[in-house]
């Protein structure tokens, strides 16, 4: 029955011959088992099929080889071995003349036979052949068996598609497609550079229609689902899958991901095989359409992920085995969820759905998985887009399950609870041995306890829990020209996207100093990057390549990287590096402001440029006359010249405070030392009647904690309940304070990167810009909540940051700074230090666990800052 339908479809008189088993082997006079074919209505219908003798040559000899390798061997041998290629062959049954003339014509180019069967003079007509007269690839295949010294086995045939062969000898796999497979190299390149597991391609021969890889591992994980590590290497395909959405690439880097269309093609295809589901059919198109989201999240994805796209190797005596995801070929630019929703129609269709919990487990232990209703729609999607695959492989009771597929992806559109409960049915058995994904330049991507404890359980994901978010939007790498960046610093969202500034992979994080809150007097000009930081003007890699700016859209995860020393909304960058060919971008933060260095030239010395958007430069030079109270107790930035939209000034010598000077001999405590004196000095000549309203005080600082932490609630969902009870406790602290009594000009975003120590100099002082007349208590508990920040980022160790809350601490004393104060600023300033690292992914988890140390337990006094690092409650007073 299912055959006449099928024959019904065709539409091409003689085609039974060709779709049943029995029919095809007595055509040919040898018994044949059918693989795969296609039908074109009323034009042709092609099948592969493999000698039912060759395939149980092939299928011995794999069982042979897994009883010779002991007790678990012949569970782990290869099932992908195939039979060689003189036992596979397809047959064509052709309408038209001229594509029957065609098929013959290129098999004679290669000298390969192709076979005419009798049949009508006027069609339609039966050819029939061997790989090598293959309609489409013959004379490849001709090219690529007649070079090789040894006999290969078919792993994967689609007539007038591709050809993956295996060399035993050699362990290479060869593939053969009828396309150029530029788009597979590129993609492929992507994702080894980016770290996530999979196997590098080469052209054979410079031929890019034919590519050689590696043989890897003993077989895929759908062949192994029963296998007890099979959940395990789930979760680590996950991980892995998370690892490559989380990657921002830029979109022109990549093809677009070869889904098809948004509403599958092979609907119309269902409802003319099955016409009594038609209005089914049609209803879920519909229903289909209305749940796929507008517009997903996008990202460089696998574009057809499945338990048969993941190798393992089970073979490996470590307690960690590999995997590797492979057939890229429909990999691109493309909506996140299509892989998950490809991954767990895969697993429903084979009924191991808890290989589909597994994955998602893996992947929200390190992304955020869609909603459920968003999950639910990719699900049912590529449910429908497969549900013809057991047409074409030839499955005797395709009917039965395409209709099931059906059925279920209705279940699913109606109800994404259905979904839900259908990964948390599903069982487990005694699998969960851990698996490490691992690649080229990956580490193990387990990284829980779950994931490195053997006795650990496997947690399946449904998506009513994946919908909580899990992890920052800001990504630690971005793709773009052919090279991996690194994200060093992210800014909050702009209305245009959340501005990006890149650094090439194997540089060095800076870690440039904080960003100072948005404020309206200063016109958010303001330079966040240490332009005369020595470690940012020195020759190193990082300083040559420079960094570029770019820019993420937070709803769909696209990345726009700018061309190197570009900027839409500053063109004073073009402008100045033309000007100066040897000048480098040392500092960028798109749409905001960059700094350029220029080297010293005649009897010009080293020069900064800064530069922000045109017509507010002028705002810059404000600030330098505001801060006027600053220059003398401290070497400020000179200017040499201006424009609309840049401020060019004299580099200033020095090593800032940031990079720890030398304890031997008190040049640590020393600089500190005339630091704070040149601090007060600058406060005692600065003024002090500021106009009404004008000051910032204890409830400004708490305005600034306000707002930063619903910046950061939208890059980091994680750690958002973590930093609310820090910024809340802090804020309790910042409530009892009054306003200062006595208000002096202060610098506001004071900490070590924006102060040069050079002997025999006043200390140099950078980024007046924030200058305002507020608080001086902020000054220093900034200070002092930067060393502790540094102590526990590693950049300092226990004695610098030590010397430097001592000196801190006296001239809090001798400014009759009340210690309740210089706590609660400080309290304040590491809550918003937890908000500004969320931006930097290098940074991020650190920054959530001081937020966890910052937050009071339910019941208790606030934890003082000197607390959280073991340091005894009191201020010294050194002399």
């Amino acid at each position: 029955m299912s055959t006449a339908r099928l024959a019904a479809h065709a539409d091409l008189p003689g085609v039974e011959q060709i779709l049943e088993p029995g029919a095809l082997s007595a055509l040919h006079g040898e018994d044949l088992s059918l693989l795969r074919g296609r039908l074109k209505p009323g034009a042709s219908a092609l099948v592969a099929h493999c000698q039912v003798a060759a395939a149980a040559a092939a299928a011995d000899a794999d069982a042979r080889a897994g009883a010779a390798g002991g007790a678990d061997a012949a569970d782990e041998a290869d099932a992908a071995r195939g039979p060689s290629p003189e036992g596979i062959g397809w047959t064509l049954l052709i309408a038209s003349p001229h594509k029957r003339d065609g098929v013959l014509r290129r098999a004679a180019r290669s000298g390969a036979e192709v076979h005419e069967h009798t049949g009508p003079a006027e069609g339609p007509f039966l050819l029939s052949g061997g790989l090598e007269a293959d309609p489409r690839l013959g004379r490849l295949v001709h090219r690529v068996l007649r070079s090789l010294r040894q006999t290969p086995r078919v792993l994967s045939y689609n007539p007038a598609r591709h050809l993956v062969l295996h060399l035993p000898q050699t362990g290479q796999v060869v593939r053969i497609a009828t396309r150029p497979l530029d788009d597979l190299l590129h993609v492929t390149r992507c994702w080894t550079a980016l770290g996530v597991p999979t196997i590098a391609q080469r052209p054979w021969r410079r031929r890019s229609s034919v590519l050689v890889s590696e043989h890897w591992g003993t077989g895929d994980l759908a062949h192994h689902a029963q296998h007890r590590r099979a959940l395990r290497a789930a979760e680590a395909a996950g991980a892995a899958l998370s690892q490559l959405h989380d990657a921002a690439v830029a979109a022109d880097e990549l093809p677009e991901a070869r889904l098809g269309e948004r509403i599958p093609a092979t609907l119309p295809e269902i409802a003319a095989l099955l016409p009594e589901q038609a209005p089914a059919v049609h209803r879920l198109g519909r229903l289909l359409r209305d749940r796929l989201p507008e517009h997903p999240r996008t990202g460089l994805i696998h574009g057809d992920l499945s338990p048969d796209q993941v190798l393992l190797d089970l073979q490996d005596t470590g307690s960690l085995p590999q995997i590797r995801v492979i057939d890229l070929d429909r990999s691109g630019h493309g909506p996140l969820g299509a892989d998950l929703g490809s991954w767990l129609a895969a697993c429903l269709s084979a009924d191991t759905p808890e290989l589909g919990a597994a994955l998602l487990a893996g992947y929200a232990r390190a992304g955020t998985p869609p909603e459920a209703e968003e999950l639910a729609a990719w699900t049912a999607r590529a449910l429908l887009a497969g549900a013809v695959d057991p047409v074409r492989r030839f499955r005797t009771d395709w009917p039965i399950l395409v209709g099931r597929r059906l059925e279920l992806a209705a279940a699913i559109l109606e109800d994404p609870a259905h979904l839900t409960r259908l990964l948390s049915a599903a069982p487990r058995g005694d699998r969960g041995a851990p698996v490490a994904a691992t690649g080229p330049t990956a580490p193990a991507v387990a990284t829980d306890s779950a994931a490195t404890d053997p006795a650990a359980p496997v947690v399946p994901a449904v998506p009513d829990a994946v919908t909580d978010p899990a992890v920052a939007v800001v990504p630690e790498r971005v793709l773009a020209d052919g090279a991996v960046w690194a994200v060093d610093r992210a800014w909050p969202h702009d209305g245009r996207g959340i501005p990006l500034e890149l650094r090439a992979a194997d540089t060095e994080d800076t870690d440039d100093p904080e960003d100072p809150e948005d404020t309206a007097d200063i016109g958010n000009v303001e330079d966040t990057g240490n332009a005369e930081d020595p470690a940012e003007r020195t020759d190193s890699a990082t300083a040559r390549r420079g960094p570029r700016g770019a820019r993420l859209d937070p709803e769909t995860g696209e990345v726009t990287v700018f061309a190197p020393g570009t900027d839409p909304r500053l063109p004073g960058i073009a402008r100045c590096l033309d000007a100066h060919p040897d000048a480098e971008v040392v500092s960028h933060r798109p749409g905001k402001r960059a700094v350029v260095r220029v080297p010293a030239a005649g009897e010009q010395g080293e020069r900064y440029v800064k530069i922000v958007r045109p017509g507010r430069a002028q705002r810059l030079r404000d600030a330098l006359t505001n801060a006027a109270s600053f220059d003398g107790p401290f070497r400020l930035q000179q200017e040499i010249t201006a424009d609309e939209d840049s401020v060019t000034t004299a580099a200033l010598a020095g090593r800032t405070l940031h990079e720890g000077l030398p304890l031997e001999d008190g040049v640590w405590r020393r600089a500190w030392r005339e630091t704070l004196t040149a601090w007060a000095q600058a406060l005692a000549a600065g003024p002090v009647t500021p106009p009404e309203g004008a000051v910032h005080g204890p409830a400004e600082e708490s305005a600034v904690l306000e707002s930063w932490r619903d910046r950061a609630r939208l890059v980091d969902p994680l750690g958002s309940d973590l930093r609310e009870r820090a910024i809340e406790a802090a804020r309790r602290e910042l409530g009892r304070l009054t306003a200062p009594e006595r208000p002096a000009l202060i610098h506001r975003d004071l900490h070590d990167k924006q102060i040069l120590h050079a002997p025999g100099l006043a200390p140099g002082l950078l980024d007046v810009d924030t200058a305002v007349l507020g608080d001086p208590a902020l000054d220093l508990a900034n200070l002092r909540a930067h060393a502790s920040w540094r102590e526990l980022q590693g950049i300092w160790n226990a004695e610098h940051a030590r010397i430097a809350r001592e000196e801190i601490d006296a001239a809090a004393l001798r400014a009759r700074i009340p210690a309740a104060t210089l706590a609660a600023y400080e309290s304040g300033t590491l809550a918003r230090l937890t908000c500004v690292y969320a931006f930097r992914p290098r940074w991020r988890a650190l920054a959530r666990e001081l937020a966890a140390d910052l937050r009071p337990a339910p019941g208790a006094p606030p934890v003082a800052p000197d607390d959280l690092l073991h340091i005894p409650d009191e201020r010294t007073v050194t002399t």
